[in-house]
């Protein structure tokens, strides 16, 4: 049986805590078998041979910019086949100026109202696809930041919250994506908005969405 192998790349702005946060879900993937790397510099996205022989890749780094060739290499070896999976600003609040990157991601982060807020996350009833990763969970409570994002209909939504006004420009709750799931080429792509925090990623919900989305990505 073939050794699945599973790329973390982490870094960038450490208030996200990269390292504390990926270093929850490594125990976890090394017993499901992967043979995990971790990485903290950008720069192994141009390792074209690595990348292509990755089943996963676990992105952490909140704020950070690709070069050209660092983007269209992550880029390439997702279209080829190698899952791509992280969360919060680690994945969508990160890498803003490369298009080609948050065409694959499905989402960026625009914004959130200042501290925490308590909000719910809605497991979405039936989805189309991909249910797996959410099955058995029913809605639950968190407090943390709550994301505004900007996201497209090629994502199949696996849970959304409602964000209430806050006495700013708008006046109707709007709904968002919290988890979502997405292909691109012959790779998948999996998303959680949620893990400001390593206390956010140890909720029991959130870790099993977690945890299932990672493996759920991997190519297999």
């Amino acid at each position: 049986m073939r050794t699945r192998k599973a790329l973390v790349v982490r870094g960038g702005w450490q208030g996200h805590d990269p390292a504390g946060c990926t270093d929850l879900f490594t125990p976890r993937l090394e017993q499901d078998g992967f043979d995990v790397h971790v990485r903290e510099d950008l720069s192994v996205y141009e390792d074209a041979e690595l990348l292509a022989a990755t089943d996963l890749i676990v992105h952490s780094w909140s704020g950070g910019e690709l070069s050209p060739r660092q983007e269209s290499g992550l880029v390439t070896a997702v279209e080829a086949g190698t899952g791509f999976a992280g969360w919060h600003g680690g994945v969508i609040g990160t890498n803003v100026k490369n298009a080609s990157y948050l065409r694959m991601v499905g989402g960026r982060f625009l914004w959130h109202p200042e501290g925490f807020q308590k909000f719910t996350v809605r497991l979405t009833s039936s989805p189309g696809r991909d249910g797996e990763i959410t099955e058995g969970i029913r809605d639950y409570d968190v407090v943390t930041e709550h994301y505004w994002v900007m996201t497209d209909a090629l994502n199949t939504v696996l849970a959304t919250s409602v964000l209430e006004p806050t006495g700013g420009p708008w006046a109707e709750p709007v709904e968002f994506p919290v988890v979502w799931t997405r292909r691109w080429g012959a790779g998948r792509v999996f998303v959680c908005t949620l893990g400001h925090r390593v206390a956010d990623l140890e909720l029991p919900q959130t870790a099993t969405i977690v945890d299932r989305g990672l493996r759920w990505a991997a190519r297999t």
